[in-house]
């Protein structure tokens, strides 16, 4: 059997070709599908041209491993942006059968719609033209991205097995889902959900940083920034900080805090790379006012990002949230934190004794203001270290 091309007018499944190899080993080589789908972290544009010569061409070949290219137009021409698959094909020939999904998404793919516009065409192709009577989907629990772009597609969960995953080469434990054909077909005849529009992240620069929305793709620099002694030491992230934890944070926690308007978290990365340098949010808990936490990894700080991504989030919020007050806190001795504030024109309003919880315990905090209508400049002379260590604070 041969490859068709699948399409809903915005997604493309189609076979892959030569042409297509050094997209296919850069989808083969990102960070997170070599964490959680066990792809070749070493893939060349020549591996991978062998591999769709070889593996993926028997598997059509064959009928039990149907592997497709992902393609959309992202403003620039149509491109390879991920690849589904068909996996463990079982076709008795009394009809009916299973198979198992695959998905592995490029960072251009995320956060799009893409993979579930995919999945749906191949589920689609697996019930309708194949005619399979189940579908699995396995994920590595602690996966939260793949369980949720399961659930969207119709997947329920069947098992949570021991073992059955893997995560960074590592034996994990597994999630099993499931969906049948009759459950497939009766989601076209149930009534539309209510839908909630997505927040809009919008994005800010100077040129030289950007502000702009998390990515799935930002979590393998989330977690080496949060796990960094600075930030723990200074911060309140989570001790140990994981992959899991940085999914979770970038799928649930940012969109809900945008969601909800409490809670406006900016991924900070380079305008030029787009590679993530760190954090910055607004904390808005009362009406005209916010109080702003960062934390940046650090390779990023003393480079001036740091100050460069606070003005961008000033400006934001005194022109288009139009608010009246910003708070910044930092624990005492945060010389570093303090000194940024300061350069930005925060006047200390004083020190509050065991007003900060440091891990449950109680340490002294500084507080600073900057109002609408004052100046970005420092307000008087630096009356802290020479040179403060360059620590920054989530708040």
């Amino acid at each position: 059997m041969s490859a068709p091309r699948l399409g809903d007018g915005l997604t493309t499944l189609r076979a892959f070709t030569d042409d297509d190899a050094a997209s296919y080993a850069a989808i083969l080589r990102d960070e997170l599908n070599v964490t959680w789908a066990g792809s070749n972290a070493a893939a060349t544009d020549e591996t991978a041209r062998q591999e769709i010569r070889d593996v993926l061409a028997r598997g059509w070949q064959a009928g039990d491993y149907l592997r497709f290219a992902v393609e959309e137009d992202l403003g620039a021409g149509p491109e390879v942006i991920g690849t589904v698959s068909l996996q463990r094909v079982f076709r008795p020939a009394g009809g009916g059968g299973s198979a198992s999904v695959g998905i592995k998404l490029a960072g251009a793919g995320r956060g799009r719609g893409s993979g579930t516009r995919a999945v749906e065409l191949l589920c689609g192709y697996a019930y309708g033209t194949l005619g399979v009577d189940i579908l699995h989907w396995q994920a590595t629990v602690g996966n939260t991205a793949s369980r949720s772009l399961a659930e969207r597609a119709g997947f329920t969960l069947a098992a949570t097995i021991p073992g059955f995953g893997h995560v960074d080469g590592a034996v994990a434990d597994g999630w099993v889902f499931s969906q049948t054909a009759s459950h497939w077909h009766a989601r076209g005849d149930a009534p539309a959900p209510e839908l909630e529009p997505a927040p809009v992240v919008p994005a800010l620069t100077d040129g030289s940083v950007v502000l702009r929305a998390l990515d799935v793709a930002d979590a393998g620099a989330l977690v080496a920034n949060c796990r960094d002694a600075e930030a723990v030491r200074w911060t309140t992230v989570p001790l140990d900080y994981t992959m899991e934890h940085a999914l979770g944070f970038i799928n649930e926690i940012t969109v809900d805090g945008w969601r909800t308007g409490k809670n406006l978290t900016f991924a900070v990365a380079d305008a030029a790379t787009n590679a993530l340098l760190g954090t910055i949010d607004l904390q808005c808990n009362a009406p005209g006012q916010a109080a702003i936490g960062i934390n940046f990894g650090v390779a990023a700080r003393g480079t001036g990002a740091a100050e460069r991504a606070v003005r961008l989030l000033v400006d934001f919020a005194f022109t288009q949230l139009n608010l009246s007050y910003l708070h910044w806190t930092a624990m005492v001795p945060n010389w570093g934190s303090r000194k940024l504030a300061w350069k930005v024109g925060f006047v200390l309003e004083g020190t509050i004794r065991g007003g900060y919880s440091d891990r449950g315990t109680p340490a002294d905090k500084w507080v600073l203001t900057l109002a609408d209508g004052d100046a970005r400049t420092p307000a008087g002379p630096w009356d802290g270290p020479a040179r403060p260590t360059d620590h920054q604070q989530v708040l």
